[in-house]
Parts: structure tokens; sequence; C-alpha cells
């Protein structure tokens, strides 16, 4: 399990990652880039799924979330986290392939960054950048 820790500049500490993506190719290519930058990611099927490793314990530093997802998507994850005290403070990028209205209601619901799909690798490195400043 990936728990992280919070003291800053601490040499023993390796940025964590959630990555909720019910494609399960997209998520295994996406823990993949992400393990080859040095960092911890875990992956979910969906919301639910991600609920789950976080009331278990799971703490990333930041949370890549898909929107359109079934059983539960991004719109009620991202609803639930914000409305648990122990989890509404993780970061969360958004990424989908839906027009300007998902966007529009995405960041509506507080996320640090829009990834549009199909996401460019430049994109997503200055996402990382941005987010695991």
């Amino acid at each position: 399990m990936l728990v992280t820790v919070s003291a800053a500049g601490d040499p023993e500490h390796r940025h964590g990652v959630l990555l909720v993506e019910d494609d399960y190719d997209t998520r295994d290519a996406f823990i993949a880039i992400l393990e080859s930058l040095g960092l911890a990611a875990v992956g979910a099927a969906n919301g639910r799924e991600a609920l789950e490793q976080l009331w278990g314990g799971l703490r990333p530093c930041l949370i890549i979330l898909d929107m359109a997802m079934p059983e539960m998507d991004g719109y009620a994850f991202r609803r639930a986290q914000l409305a648990d005290p122990t989890l509404s403070d993780i970061p969360v990028a958004v990424m989908s392939g839906a027009g300007w209205a998902v966007e529009r209601d995405a960041r509506a619901l507080g996320l640090t960054t829009f990834l549009r799909k199909p996401i460019d690798p430049e994109q997503l490195l200055a996402a990382l950048g941005e987010c695991l400043a």
C-alpha cells in the first residue's frame, strides 16, 4: 500500500498517483508511464474502487480521474471525495475525451487540472509537474 509522508523535501518520499480509469489497457499504459517517471502508481477501475482504496488508507499525492466510468463515474467519485474531510485535500486531475461541457462541469468540482484525451505526453508531464510540485 502506498502511504506518503508529509515532510516537504523528504528524500524518502516517493510521489504517489491513483489513476482511476475503467479501460484496462489505458490504465495499464498510464501506470507504466507513471512508474517509469519514478512515481508510485496505483490503479482503480471506477470511482467506487478508488474510494475503497482511499478509505483503506491509500494516500496518493494526486488522483488522475476519468469522468465516464461504469458503476461510479468521476462526478460521483469527486462529490464523495469532497464530502470526506480525510480525502478532500487530495488534488485531482481530470482526464476526458468529451467536450467542453464536461470540462466545465468537472472544473465546478474543484479539480487541479484538466487533461483532454488523447493525452499528449508533454501535457501529462506538465500536469504532473504542476500538481506534484
